[in-house]
């Protein structure tokens, strides 16, 4: 893989971290969103904002980001890759940082390393 499609394999995942942003700064931080949301957390859009909320309790996205990251070493599948370190991303900006980091690191380590060739078997019997 060259230069420019190395880095053209950097796109997907910035643009989720970009998502990551934009959600934690308009969507969960802002504190009139959260208290809209108080009388009735599970109703309507706040819905939504309560799961991404307590989703945060346990730190899923960033577990999902290291068994993401996990299969993409063993696979080494560049979308793999690029999935481990979307979500490595979205982790460490939504309050999962300490699994979702290994996960990104795994992720990147797929995406600039080539995927190995075939392993040379040694010298045939009839050699």
């Amino acid at each position: 893989m060259d230069g420019s499609l190395r880095l053209r394999a950097f796109i997907p995942p910035l643009l989720a971290l970009a998502a990551a942003i934009a959600l934690r700064l308009l969507v969960i931080e802002p504190s009139h969103f959260g208290h809209a949301c108080d009388p009735a957390p599970w109703s309507g859009w706040c819905a939504a904002r309560t799961a991404l909320i307590m989703s945060f309790r346990f730190q899923e996205l960033g577990w999902v980001a290291l068994a993401a990251g996990v299969l993409a070493t063993f696979v080494r599948r560049l979308w793999l890759g690029q999935l481990a370190l979307a979500l490595g991303f979205a982790g460490l900006v939504l309050y999962s940082y300490e699994p979702a980091v290994v996960g990104a690191l795994l992720g990147t380590l797929v995406i600039v390393r080539p995927r190995p060739g075939p392993q040379f078997q040694g010298r045939s019997a009839a050699a």
